[in-house]
């Protein structure tokens, strides 16, 4: 089964009555956000803390 499929009987087992269409697209994203964090990782693709503060001050300034 792909990913895409799975992702989405994973967002229908827990569907709400109230549940609306964006709600689903909120989770298929996040689950995709996920995902490719994951797989980032896997890569080594990361940063550390240390990187992550130096980097914001840089952003921030």
């Amino acid at each position: 089964m792909d990913k895409l499929k799975k992702h989405l009987i994973q967002i229908a087992d827990n569907l709400k009555p109230e549940s609306t269409l964006e709600d689903v697209y909120d989770q298929l994203s996040l689950l995709s956000d996920i995902e490719v964090s994951e797989e980032q990782e896997r890569y080594g693709d990361v940063l550390t803390q240390k990187e992550v503060e130096r980097k914001s001050r840089e952003w921030l300034k």
